[in-house]
């Protein structure tokens, strides 16, 4: 048994028979509980002590508050956690897992609170802010945006903390009076001693707010306590802006909200990354790890421009103590709101420095600037352009190539520092930029402890997401694939099959279905059919950087026949003339050998999973990003 749950009455005895009813129907984990009643004139405590069962009744002499109360049942508790619950507060379904995982997580944690939600669903609080005034203001807003983070301190009307350092810190102090600001002055006491408090949104209780007192001596109590308050802290509250006036300077919110991170840092993006759709997204997510993971008191904020998925996919990263802002219909004003907050601002891709990117870091002149770019988008118009049937859409493709160099040179020259993912780009980009510092950060890899052999492998995979969407390039290789490709294949290998891979097909890819293809569309582990292929083959004509595909078709074992396009930047070496062909019919020929020389497959996959280790590793991944994050002034604290 890791729990006691610690309640203290003053009447109501109602209240807390619900409680705890509403704590056994949604709590299946052992706990015990302790009631200590603060001399209830109603005589609560009798009744209590005669009617609860299953519970440890402590009965009060006098009325010595909410921190007395705790104190006395908190000596009385055994266990390894204690959880003070104020008698008004439900507990929902589910509501203790997420708690308990924050505890077992992060060791730096002394105590963690749910979102408490008003009767109505509203956010009453998630964790709260105080101000150099000493007084302190509830964080709420709309549930969707409540993220895991580090608070200045979290209402013990329900707080899950660890018994050791409750006791560390001394409890609750004996100097507040019976009601008020006790709870605040032990998290501040926490942090003296080096710990932290956290809130997880994934947890919700309801919180009706059934108080004992009157508003007149409540607010006489709270002005007593605020006085004692300010006497206990004053260095702790020198730094800091009043929470009085606070609505007047929006900036001073998400400042003292964001006091306590180590360095905050703002990522921008067009979507909330979606890793299991491809789209370079798996990338970005692995880049916006990268900055969660290099410190745990880190303040990452991801700042989607489109809200497309983002309810679905937002909540991942929220759960890792990640913001995530989408669908802001005025970016200067959602900056300005937040003036000088950010240390560092990354924006990736061209298109999102010039929708939102360049504006946003108008209003943050203190950061580290960081353009990542994932690919060099100038030249995919190029790519277009060979195969362009009119004059007109040839001018289109022009025009819309040197529109994207210019905002990629301006993105590079803007950065203090950029990111690359293969060394010929970077090249590039230091040529058109030499006062920028120019990174090359890849792509993280799952390579297994093994890979399959040859064995059991047959026929051929296409992996590449689609967007449900006609003429993206994925669907052109496919598409070629089947048109030129596979069918001398077939001559030569009757019976092969093809199995295509890949989230969200557009209506072209879905009708290449028949006896020989198969078009399974989004699957939840990609690598499980990489390593039943023998050969993965995208003939790719548009399209610049590294393909991920590629790098996770190394992963899982599994060579692969591409065009110059598709190879560029995987590190292939002697291997190019084996996988890499330009035409329809090279391609038919250099598949024909992959499928017949079994040593040569074997050679080819055993250096592929070499490259894979040694570039596109997670290790090297995370080496390469150390540099970004410590050349833009944060030093890496990896685990």
């Amino acid at each position: 048994m890791r729990i006691t749950f610690v309640l203290v009455s003053y009447g109501g005895r109602e209240l807390v028979v619900e409680c705890l009813e509403k704590l056994a129907e949604h709590t299946p984990q052992p706990y015990e509980v302790i009631v200590a009643d603060s001399a209830s004139p109603d005589g609560t405590g009798e009744w209590l002590a005669a009617n609860l069962t299953g519970a440890t009744v402590l009965r009060m002499d006098r009325n010595l508050g909410f921190g007395a109360g705790c104190n006395l049942a908190v000596r009385h508790a055994k266990t390894e956690l204690v959880c003070f619950l104020n008698a008004d507060v439900e507990v929902t379904e589910g509501w203790l897992e997420p708690l308990l995982e924050v505890l077992d997580t992060r060791p730096e944690v002394a105590a963690v609170a749910p979102v408490m939600l008003n009767t109505d669903g509203t956010v009453q609080e998630a964790g709260s802010i105080i101000g150099g005034d000493g007084w302190c203001r509830a964080w709420d807003g709309p549930q969707h945006e409540m993220f895991a983070r580090q608070v200045d301190y979290a209402s013990a009307a329900c707080l899950l903390m660890r018994r050791s350092v409750f006791h560390q810190a001394g409890g609750f102090s004996a100097d507040y009076e019976i009601a008020y600001f006790e709870d605040v002055d032990l998290q501040v006491q926490l942090k003296s001693l080096g710990w932290t408090v956290w809130v997880d949104p994934r947890s919700t209780v309801v919180h009706a707010r059934h108080g004992s007192s009157t508003t007149d001596r409540a607010m006489e109590l709270m002005q007593l306590n605020h006085g004692v308050f300010l006497r206990r802290w004053p260095q702790e509250l020198v730094d800091r802006p009043n929470v009085v006036g606070l609505d007047e300077h929006e900036h001073h919110k998400y400042w003292l909200r964001d006091r306590n991170a180590g360095y905050r840092v703002l990522l921008i993006d067009d979507r909330v990354p979606q890793a299991d759709r491809g789209r370079g997204d798996p990338r970005t997510m692995a880049v916006v790890d990268a900055w969660r993971e290099a410190d745990p008191n880190a303040r990452v904020t991801f700042y989607a421009y489109s809200p497309e998925r983002a309810e679905e996919y937002a909540p991942a990263l929220q759960a890792k103590g990640i913001e995530v802002v989408w669908g802001v219909t005025d970016a200067r004003r959602w900056s300005a709101d937040r003036a000088g907050l950010y240390d560092v601002v990354v924006v990736f891709r061209p298109h999102n420095f010039a929708q939102v990117g360049l504006t946003i870091s108008q209003s943050q002149p203190q950061a580290v600037k960081v353009y990542d770019s994932e690919a060099l988008f100038y030249r995919r118009p190029g790519q277009y352009f060979e195969t362009a049937l009119t004059s007109a859409e040839r001018r289109r493709l022009a025009i819309e190539a040197r529109h994207l160099r210019d905002q990629e040179e301006h993105a590079f020259n803007w950065a203090d520092v950029a990111v690359c993912v293969s060394e010929e780009e970077a090249r590039w980009a230091r040529g058109i930029a030499p006062g920028t510092s120019v990174h090359v950060a890849c792509y993280p890899a799952n390579l297994p402890g093994e890979v399959p052999g040859l064995e059991g492998r047959e026929g051929l995979a296409f992996f590449g997401g689609f967007d449900n969407t006609p003429r993206t390039p994925n669907e052109f290789a496919v598409l070629e694939l089947v048109d030129d490709v596979l069918p001398e294949l077939s001559r030569r290998h009757p019976g092969l099959l093809l199995r295509v891979i890949g989230a969200d097909p557009s209506p072209a890819v879905r009708a290449l279905a028949r006896k020989d293809i198969e078009v399974l569309g989004k699957v939840p582990d990609p690598g499980v059919w990489l390593s039943k292929a023998r050969l993965h083959v995208v003939p790719m004509r548009y399209g610049a950087g590294v393909k991920i595909k590629f790098v996770d078709s190394m992963a899982a074992g599994l060579p692969f026949v591409t065009t110059p396009v598709g190879g560029e930047g995987l590190h292939l070496g002697w291997m190019a003339r084996h996988l890499v062909g330009e035409s329809p019919a090279e391609i038919v020929e250099l598949c024909h050998r992959m499928l017949t020389d079994d040593v040569l497959w074997t050679e080819i996959q055993q250096a592929l999973v070499e490259v894979c280790r040694t570039k596109f590793s997670a290790a090297a991944f995370r080496t390469e990003m150390e540099g970004v994050i410590a050349d833009c002034g944060a030093l890496p604290v990896f685990s």
